[in-house]
């Protein structure tokens, strides 16, 4: 079913591009840039589920990802106004470590892939300069990729423990809003800064011997980008 709705978009995508050639107001292109992210409230998920972590130390680590896609960008007619749709490729997720008295440490990375759908609000206020607000769905498409690695035994328990967690912790699908900035160059050349701030749960807590607690783990994503457009206003 998915794979059907991909190839709906695609070719909607795929449509406007080819009829923005004749269309002076719309330009298309591609973006690509790095970025950092968070999922909120994950080691208190983690750690309600037994005794053993009261007397322990576990911390947020964020991690780091990259974005890129396709873009289109219709600007309305006789304004410094435009509407920008999207589909992006996205990875990110959350690190957290752990350590306690006696010496036992791990670090867990939750590593998603979503496919970002979703436009932009573009104002300028002044020729290239951008400011915009949107909103983007993203589609998971690695809900199960979880990696642990420890210093106990030797790493000895890690693929047992791995499994654990990755039958208890399932990326969920994620809705987030779009806040940002930027700068076109008249060389088709744009900048983009964007803080993407989460607003559903992104981690299920399904039943497992290790008893998650159920938490609110939403996602929060600082990205910078480059991105080309083939086709000027």
């Amino acid at each position: 079913m998915k794979v059907i709705l991909y190839l709906s978009i695609f070719c909607c995508f795929f449509n406007a591009s080819v009829y923005s050639q004749n269309e002076t107001n719309i330009t298309y292109g591609l973006k690509f840039g790095a970025l950092q992210s968070k999922i909120s409230n994950l080691p208190e998920s983690i750690k309600g589920r037994d005794n053993t972590f009261d007397n322990s130390v576990m911390e947020s680590k964020g991690a780091y990802g990259l974005e890129g896609g396709f873009f289109l960008n219709f600007k309305l007619y006789d304004t410094r106004v435009a509407i920008q749709p999207e589909i992006l490729f996205r990875q990110s997720g959350e690190k957290v470590t752990y350590r306690d008295a006696v010496g036992k440490e791990f670090e867990l990375g939750l590593h998603y892939s979503y496919l970002q759908i979703g436009a932009l609000y573009k104002v300028y206020p002044y020729q290239g300069l951008n400011l915009g607000f949107g909103a983007f769905y993203g589609i998971s498409l690695s809900p199960n990729n979880v990696t642990y690695t420890s210093n106990e035994a030797g790493g000895m328990y890690d693929v047992a423990t791995r499994q654990f967690y990755q039958d208890g912790l399932e990326g969920a699908d994620d809705f987030s809003l779009c806040f940002a900035a930027g700068y076109e160059l008249h060389q088709s050349i744009h900048f983009d800064l964007r803080y993407y701030l989460g607003v559903k749960d992104v981690v299920k807590s399904n039943a497992s011997s290790f008893q998650f607690i159920e938490n609110q783990n939403k996602s929060g994503v600082i990205c910078f980008s480059v991105g080309y457009s083939f086709h000027q206003w």
